[in-house]
């Protein structure tokens, strides 16, 4: 029953992704909004991820009740998102969005701080559970996809409404963790030595650089498509197999792990990271290479998302782990996001799509250096 219950709070937070990520820069462009336009929304998205997750983590770490947080970030941003439908002024919408996210952010780090307390020393089978996210995204892509793709595109702020009312219901379904009242603050000594230590510094660099490389991704990949004359079935279906290629991935993550090395699975994910987005930037046109894209979404994605919640789990001192997971959020998804939502929309708009995904790959490729010969964890914990 637990397992059910943490499963489908990750089902229908990521549903809402499914609708948010795919269909939110079609609907932008609907009501008017130019590529760069498009760039600073999306990254208002990621901007509230430089402060946010680090004021509710240290919130969460000090006074506990990590699962009331996660309950209030959701009832903030269902009320924010009310104030999305028939919005058109650029400005207001920005703003909007500041707000949505920044309770957005409460959400998840705090989540998997829960997930992973409660599967205690199973933390290793973090996928299992986490893999429901990926199938919520898919089925709400796939509906989103015969809703929103033309003239349904105008639905798309009522479906962040209704799917923001759904988690925070979801939220009172899971029981809360045995001990997450006030802990004893580690020392801060003991994180700003962790902090300073090679590895984590190097792996946070490279978190920034691999989510800096999704910005033109998550901002402009369902419009690249319908410059191919793709329909909103064939849209949903391609974002689906992406995230298909995730679910397996992390059902199997552990196995690789086990076999090769925590390390030697994450260098060959940012090397075929690399490979995606060159893919993308030189034959977006075929058929087969966009499927191909979208299989290495497993690669470029899942196993540095996996990655980088398994390093902060085991190495950040026991009573920081929220502050761990929310710099993990801000380093990779708040300013990696920010720098690659703008940055795309600016290259999209002046020199076109192609030179968009050229600059992720040399991002992923930069990731890849940082990443080459560190031993991220010891022998010991890679399994």
């Amino acid at each position: 029953m637990l397992f059910t219950r943490l499963a489908t709070f990750y089902f229908i937070f990521f549903a809402l992704l499914g609708l948010v990520v795919p269909f939110w820069s079609p609907y932008l462009e609907s009501i008017g909004m130019t590529a760069v336009q498009i760039g600073w929304l999306l990254g208002a998205f990621h901007l509230s991820r430089l402060w946010a997750p680090g004021i509710w983590g240290a919130v969460a770490d000090r006074f506990g009740h990590r699962l009331l947080i996660v309950r209030l970030g959701a009832l903030g941003g269902l009320i924010s998102v009310m104030l999305l439908p028939g919005q058109t002024e650029f400005l207001r919408l920005w703003l909007y969005m500041l707000l949505y996210s920044f309770f957005w952010n409460a959400i998840l780090p705090q989540f998997e701080v829960i997930t992973l307390k409660h599967m205690g020393k199973r933390s290793n089978e973090y996928g299992r559970v986490r893999l429901w996210g990926s199938v919520g995204f898919i089925l709400a892509v796939l509906i989103g996809g015969e809703l929103f793709i033309g003239e349904g595109v105008s639905g798309v702020p009522y479906s962040f409404i209704l799917v923001m009312a759904l988690i925070l219901l979801a939220s009172f379904w899971v029981p809360d963790v045995p001990g997450t009242e006030a802990q004893n603050r580690p020392e801060k000594g003991l994180i700003r030595q962790t902090l300073k230590r090679p590895e984590v510094i190097r792996f946070l660099l490279m978190i920034f650089f691999v989510q800096m490389a999704h910005g033109p991704y998550n901002g402009f990949y369902t419009i690249l498509l319908q410059q191919f004359d793709y329909g909103g079935t064939a849209i949903g279906w391609l974002w689906s197999l992406g995230v298909l290629a995730e679910i397996v991935l992390f059902a199997k993550l552990h196995n690789l792990w086990n076999r090769f090395g925590f390390e030697q699975v994450l260098l060959a994910s940012l090397l075929l990271g690399v490979l995606r987005w060159l893919i993308l930037a030189t034959i977006p046109d075929q058929l087969w290479a966009l499927v191909l894209a979208q299989l290495l979404h497993a690669a470029s994605f899942a196993v540095v998302l996996a990655s980088g919640i398994r390093l902060v789990q085991e190495l950040f001192p026991p009573g920081s782990e929220g502050r761990g997971q929310a710099l993990h959020s801000t380093i990779g998804f708040g300013l990696g996001g920010v720098v690659g939502s703008i940055a795309a929309g600016y290259l999209w708009q002046h020199l076109g799509g192609s030179a968009s995904f050229i600059f992720a790959a040399g991002a992923s490729f930069v990731g890849f250096l940082l990443a080459w010969r560190v031993q991220f964890l010891g022998k010991a914990q890679q399994t």
